[in-house]
C-alpha cells in the first residue's frame, strides 16, 4: 500500500480508515476537510488537514506516510 493511495482514500471522507501497526489498533476518522481524528492504541489526536494526517508522527514516532507499507488494513 502506498502512502498516496492511503491519502487518497482518507481524502474521500466516506468513512473511517482502520489498520493495525505492530499489533496496535489504529485509525483515522475524516469528519471534514479540516477535522480528522487519529488514534493508535491509547494515543489520540485531532488534526486539521490531510497533510497533517499523513505527516504527524503518531505511530511509534513515525508518520502514516512512513509506515504505509507496514500496516495491515482492517477497514478500507
Amino acid at each position: 500500500m502506498t502512502d498516496e493511495r492511503i491519502k487518497a482514500r482518507i481524502s474521500e471522507m466516506c468513512s473511517h480508515f482502520l489498520f493495525s501497526y505492530k499489533g496496535k489498533d489504529c485509525g483515522v476518522d475524516p469528519f471534514s476537510e479540516t477535522n480528522f481524528d487519529m488514534w493508535c492504541d491509547e494515543e489520540y489526536l485531532k488534526v486539521k488537514s490531510i497533510e497533517a494526517v499523513m505527516n504527524t508522527p503518531l505511530f511509534d514516532g513515525k508518520t502514516l506516510s512512513e509506515i504505509a507499507n507496514d500496516i495491515d488494513i482492517v477497514s478500507w
